[in-house]
């Protein structure tokens, strides 16, 4: 469970852009409508298709590699949904779900933060208002959020938050923000 600090209040939640998954969703809904279009044609070319011993073979396989596509789109839909950035008050916790057992949970205290790039690449990111979020800080590696839709406003909040003077940096999270 994810835990905040005591004065840490969430700002903004942010999940990837909606576009990013209508691609996989194109090609899914392709692939499940080919093999009924070539199971109702076949037959005309392969009469053995019909034969009695072949049918539940043929039903079973098509049930396997039905089952198989929507597998893979429960995954890739999960890997959509679980992948969270939260930018509190204090700092920004990035959540990566790699597959359906490996999440990788990483985050940049406010006051590390140097420079925010946005970058928008190409005429639909531009149109649909999404890009990609690079955070620099004081040490060598960057930190990248992709597809980040409304960019414009999430930079706004971690520049404003950045450059809050810090009295004290809080250790102990106590606040859950949301059960993992």
């Amino acid at each position: 469970m994810l835990k905040l600090y005591p004065a840490e209040q969430p700002l903004l939640v942010i999940r990837r852009h909606w576009i990013v998954f209508v691609g996989p969703s194109a090609t899914f809904f392709v692939l499940i409508l080919v093999p009924p279009l070539i199971l109702t044609f076949a037959p005309t070319f392969l009469p053995a298709l019909r034969s009695p011993g072949i049918v539940p073979l043929v039903n079973f396989g098509l049930a396997l590699y039905t089952l198989g596509l929507l597998t893979y789109m429960l995954v890739l839909w999960l890997a959509y949904y679980l992948d969270v950035w939260i930018i509190t008050t204090e700092r920004i916790i990035d959540i990566e779900q790699r597959g359906l057992f490996y999440r990788e949970v990483s985050e940049i205290p406010m006051e590390k933060i140097q420079n925010v790039t946005i970058e928008t690449p190409g005429f639909l990111a531009t149109v649909l208002k999404f890009g990609t979020i690079k955070i620099q800080t004081a040490s060598e590696s960057d930190f990248v959020i992709t597809e980040v839709p409304d960019c414009y406003r999430a930079k706004d909040l971690i520049l404003r938050y950045s450059r809050v003077p810090r009295q004290t940096i809080p250790h102990e999270p106590e606040t859950p923000i949301m059960a993992g």
